[in-house]
């Protein structure tokens, strides 16, 4: 990477629009790539850097170009709750349902971490809720693991598959009762969760309840 594409990546990253436009006046490349395969679009998305973002797709960036993970923008802006960047990046032709390296998509990411907006816009733009990534997890899984329960809602108001089982044939219930979870457990169970399906080793729900919250639990999963 020459002076003038490093000056514009690094600005980019800072969220420095005047330098980035000089930049790319001066011949720096809107794609170019770092040496994780990260382009200026990426940073400065995951960043929150709306000004950068809009100018960098204004001026060609590839929406879905893709890091050595196989992550694209979306996927930086989405787990950090960037709506407004979300909104500009589909709109620009982001694949909603892109997955990384790892079959990680936006929404996984988003779900985990609490996003809601972000969650509720996916969906409506063609997320799909019941992708699963390598190990098997859905966005369900991975917000009853964080308990986060606006996310659980939304993606159950989505039809989510409330008893999709993971490479190990853990379930959302599964994991809301090794959590002690005892709202979010009544509520899956509410949804439909199956408290009968058996993992891999042969266990139930109730089995993963842990000592502290067995007395809570017992009677929703025995």
């Amino acid at each position: 990477m020459d002076q003038t594409n490093k000056t514009f990546w690094d600005a980019a990253a800072a969220g420095d629009l005047a330098k980035v436009s000089a930049m790319f006046v001066s011949g720096a490349d809107v794609n170019i790539k770092n040496g994780d395969g990260r382009t200026a679009l990426m940073r400065s998305a995951k960043r929150g850097h709306e000004g950068v973002v809009r100018f960098l797709l204004d001026s060609g960036a590839n929406v879905n170009d893709r890091d050595v993970n196989q992550k694209t923008a979306i996927m930086g802006a989405a787990k950090k709750g960037h709506l407004a960047i979300v909104k500009m990046l589909v709109e620009a032709g982001s694949d909603v349902n892109a997955q990384d390296l790892k079959g990680r998509t936006a929404l996984m990411r988003a779900s985990f971490l609490g996003q809601t907006d972000v969650v509720k816009y996916l969906i409506a733009k063609g997320a799909d809720v019941n992708t699963q990534d390598e190990m098997g997890r859905s966005a369900l899984m991975e917000a009853c693991l964080a308990f986060r329960v606006d996310v659980i809602k939304e993606l159950m108001g989505a039809k989510a598959d409330v008893n999709a089982q993971d490479t190990n044939g853990c379930t959302a219930l599964m994991r809301a009762s090794y959590s002690g979870y005892l709202d979010l457990v009544q509520y899956l169970l509410q949804q439909g969760a199956d408290k009968e399906i058996l993992d891999n080793e042969g266990n139930k729900a109730i089995h993963y309840v842990r000592e502290h919250s067995f007395a809570d639990l017992k009677p929703y999963l025995k």
